[in-house]
Formats: C-alpha cells, sequence, structure tokens
C-alpha cells in the first residue's frame, strides 16, 4: 500500500489553470480557505493504477475549487495617496560662528633683486656665498678702486682752490696795490697839470731858452755866410754849426710852443693817462663784482660736485646689501669684470608675502593691516599669523580681481618661499547665536525657510527664516527659529508644506 498526499493551490483571482500541487508524505484531512484554497486528500492507493489515476482526480477537483474561490471578493489592505518621505531630522545648536574669506597661493620673497655693481672694475673680493643671512648694508663684493681713490684726490685739490680763491677775494684788494695806483694817478695829473699850467719862472725859462737858441743861430748863420762865396762849404766846421744851431732853435720854439699853447693831440695823451690812473685805483680799491664772486662759488660747487662723485665711485666699489635677506645666487667671482649691466649676486628678503587674486565683490572687505591666518602643509593644523600689506588700488583688465598682498608673521623663521599656503581672513565674528546646517536651509519662492517637524512627528511645515552668516557647513538663524525646533536636514527636495513624513535618523 502506497500512503501518498496531495496538495493543489490556486489563488484567488487566478485563472484556474494556475495550479500549484505538491507531494509529501503527510496524510490529513481536506481544507478549504476564502482566499486560498488548499485541497489536501489522502489515499491509500492499494495498486499502481491508482496510483496513476488519482492525481487526474485531484487536478480536476481543485480546478473546481479555485473557480469558485475566484469567485469571492478578495479583501485589499488600504493604500495611503502620498506616502511619508522618509527624512532625516536635527534640531539647532547654539554656538559661535564667523565669516571668513579664504584664498591660497604660493610664499614668495617680498622683495627679490639681482644686484650689480654702480662701478665698473675687476672684482677683487667676493664677501658672500650662496644661503649666507646678510643684513641692510653688510659689504659683500668689492671693486678694485684704485683709480677713483686717485680721482677723488684730484676733485679734492680743485676743490680747495676754488675754496683758497674765493677766500682771497673775500679779503679784498692788498694795500701795496692800493697805494702804488694811487702814486699812478697822482703822476699823470701832474703831468698834466705841468703841460697846462705854466708858473711865470717856468714861462721866463722857456722864452730865455728861445732867445738863447735864437742868438746861437744867428751868430752860426753870420759865421757861414762869411765863406759860403767860396763854394764847396758843405762838410766845413761853420756849415755844421749852422746845422746845429738850426735844430737847437726849432728845439727850443717847439719846446717853448708846446709848454705855452699845447696842442690838442698831447691834450688828449694827457687826459687819457689820467683817467686810465683813476681806473687802476678803482680797481685797485674794488678789484671784484657780485658777478666774480657768483662766479667764484659757482666754482666752488663744481668742484664740490667733482669730489662726491669721484667719494661715489669709491664708495660704491664695495657693493652692498640693499636689504635684510638670504643670497640666492653668486655670479660673480675674483677677477671677474664687474658693470652695471652684469648682474653679480642675486638677493632675496627673509620676508615672505602671498599673492592672491581677490574677486571684486569681495575686495571691499578688505583693508590694510587686516589680521588673517595661514597654513602650510609643512606645518599641518599650525596657524601663522599675517596682515594684509597691500592692496591694488585698482583690478586687473583680463580677470577683474584685485591683487592683493598678505605677509606673515613667522617671528621663529619656519616659513620658507616657494612653500603653499592657505589663508583665512577672518571678517567677522558672532557668540551666542543658534545654528543650523547648511543643507537644513532651502529656498522657496525667493524666500528663505526650513521645514519643522509638527509635534506628532507626523508631519512638517514649511516655516520662513531670516539668515545671518555662514561658514562652510552652519548657517545663522536670526529670525523664525527656537532652540527647542526640530528641523529637517535631508530630503528637504521632496517636501512641501505639511506633507507627512518618516524619520529615518536623528542627528544631534
Amino acid at each position: 500500500m502506497i500512503d501518498m498526499t496531495y496538495t493543489v493551490l490556486c489563488r484567488s483571482g487566478s485563472d484556474p489553470a494556475e495550479l500549484w500541487w505538491s507531494q509529501d508524505g503527510l496524510s490529513s484531512p481536506s481544507t478549504m480557505t476564502s482566499a486560498n484554497q488548499t485541497i489536501e486528500w489522502s489515499r491509500q492507493m492499494p495498486n499502481k493504477k491508482w496510483f496513476i489515476l488519482l492525481p487526474l482526480a485531484l487536478l480536476s477537483l481543485a480546478m473546481v475549487a479555485c473557480s469558485a474561490a475566484s469567485a469571492a471578493p478578495a479583501a485589499q489592505p488600504a493604500t495611503p495617496e502620498h506616502p511619508p518621505v522618509p527624512v532625516e531630522v536635527t534640531q539647532p545648536e547654539t554656538g559661535n560662528i564667523a565669516a571668513v574669506l579664504r584664498y591660497s597661493g604660493d610664499l614668495q620673497p617680498a622683495h627679490s633683486l639681482q644686484l650689480v655693481s654702480i662701478v665698473a672694475g675687476a672684482v677683487e673680493e667676493v664677501m658672500v656665498e650662496v644661503g649666507d643671512v646678510v643684513r641692510a648694508g653688510d659689504p659683500i663684493l668689492r671693486v678694485e678702486d684704485t683709480t677713483y681713490r686717485a680721482q677723488l684726490k684730484q676733485a679734492e685739490a680743485a676743490l680747495t682752490m676754488a675754496q683758497t680763491n674765493f677766500r682771497k677775494m673775500e679779503k679784498g684788494p692788498r694795500p701795496e696795490q692800493i697805494e702804488m695806483a694811487r702814486v699812478g694817478l697822482e703822476a699823470a695829473k701832474a703831468q698834466m697839470e705841468g703841460v697846462t699850467t705854466l708858473t711865470e719862472d717856468e714861462r721866463t725859462l722857456a722864452a730865455a731858452n728861445l732867445a738863447q737858441a735864437e742868438a746861437a743861430l744867428r751868430l752860426a748863420q753870420y759865421e757861414y755866410d762869411k765863406i759860403k762865396w767860396a763854394g764847396q762849404v758843405g762838410m766845413t766846421p761853420q756849415a755844421l754849426q749852422l746845422q746845429q744851431a738850426t735844430i737847437a732853435y726849432e728845439t727850443a720854439r717847439a719846446a717853448y710852443n708846446l709848454q705855452a699853447h699845447p696842442d690838442e693831440t698831447t691834450l688828449a695823451q694827457l687826459r687819457a693817462a689820467v683817467r686810465q690812473a683813476e681806473l687802476n685805483l678803482q680797481l685797485a680799491e674794488n678789484p671784484f663784482t657780485d658777478e666774480d664772486f657768483a662766479l667764484a662759488r659757482a666754482n666752488i660747487a663744481q668742484a664740490e660736485a667733482a669730489v662726491a662723485m669721484a667719494q661715489y665711485q669709491v664708495d660704491n666699489a664695495i657693493l652692498r646689501a640693499p636689504f635684510d635677506g638670504v643670497v640666492a645666487e653668486v655670479y660673480a667671482t675674483t677677477g671677474s669684470v664687474a658693470s652695471p649691466q652684469v648682474p653679480a649676486i642675486k638677493l632675496i628678503s627673509s620676508d615672505l608675502q602671498v599673492l592672491v587674486d581677490v574677486p571684486e565683490n569681495q575686495v571691499a572687505n578688505l583693508y590694510l593691516n587686516q589680521p588673517a591666518a595661514l597654513q602650510v602643509p609643512a606645518y599641518p593644523g599650525e596657524d601663522f599669523p599675517a596682515v594684509i600689506t597691500s592692496i591694488a588700488p585698482a583690478a586687473d583688465t583680463a580677470s577683474h580681481t584685485f591683487p592683493v598682498k598678505i605677509a606673515p608673521l613667522d617671528e621663529a623663521g619656519k616659513l620658507r618661499a616657494g612653500m603653499f599656503a592657505e589663508i583665512a581672513i577672518l571678517l567677522e565674528e558672532r557668540t551666542g547665536v543658534l545654528l543650523v546646517p547648511r543643507s537644513a536651509v532651502t529656498i522657496v519662492d525667493g524666500q528663505e525657510a526650513v521645514y519643522v517637524l509638527s509635534a506628532d512627528e507626523q508631519t512638517v511645515h514649511l516655516r520662513p527664516v531670516v539668515t545671518g552668516l555662514s561658514d562652510d557647513g552652519r548657517v545663522e538663524i536670526v529670525e523664525g527659529l527656537s532652540p527647542d525646533d526640530t528641523i529637517v536636514l535631508s530630503g528637504l527636495s521632496n517636501l512641501s508644506d505639511g506633507a507627512a513624513v518618516e524619520i529615518v535618523a536623528r542627528t544631534q
């Protein structure tokens, strides 16, 4: 005898042909339900023939039962019109917040110069090496200065000469020179008076000299007349005496006429001599004019300028550091030629700065000496204080940004040129204010708002708020929210005012 149990299943509302049947070793009475019909028959099958026919009979009965079951209405559970929206909620916190502008850039030397020798010449000594720290004014290179020192001495001698000549002019003329000029004037006047003014004795003497010369001429003429009839008397003593007497008479008559009645030519010459003597006396008494003194002063100034130029060349034969810094490169060597056209040493300043480009909508928030903080990857977590040292007065025409220089205050000397820096500039800070996550604030119809959870925690309501400062993840709520409210943190895009929600997480 074979013990078989068949179970035939059909679903309400299904096609009667959709059946499931199973075979197991359990025996129980047949049962039927309204939603799912289960027909369970158990029969002892005496032989193999019944084993084959029984399933067919059971299948027919099951089809009838399933058809009846499909005619009965099935009970369906109630489905809501809008299923609850899964959300994450949190509560506002009270804390501090600051408005911060963030920029990044590379640390650069505040000053970087290619130093050249102002004077040309052979390099006598290089006094620094790469990496040396120097102070402003420290000597770093020397040029051979023999020629420049010789030029300085020459210029100093010329200056001394100009200064000595000026002092001589200030002292005025020597007394001897004035006396000589005065004597010359007196002599010229005396000669003039001697010609133009004759005393009675001088007139008588002149007349007597003329009369004597005339008498001597007559006597010589008389003696000559006695022999002239003989002929050939030109070389006789009488002829020579007549000639000499004639000359003496003419001379006496000319002297008499000159003394008694001098001609205009003679008088003009005498007057000129007197005037020249007067001018010589004036020049001796006042030898220099204002123009002479001005020229002397100009000569001194010119000589002083020559000395200054020569001294400048001597001083600049030594190249000195223009600012505190570090020697970055050394190009010159001992014996090489230095000149204003050839770089000798590259010097970078110890002071560092970061140049950042600030958008035009942010530059109005910045001002000189404004505090900032700086971080570099070499010292993670360490803040270096900094200040704004320069704000460009005009924006870059291409990028419309303003170049701003920020200098770190690195007293320990940790920072190095070339380091990448992150900069934060504090604009405003508020303490003890109500803060919510930035993701909790949405904008509806141009108004900032948050979704507040109802008391039964089944729905949410849209509530407008007024916001204040914000940082990377938080927003200050100035109006519209209290610390006891619970707000939606995520899932806001699927919400509306009065929407049903299901809390899936709470964030403290």
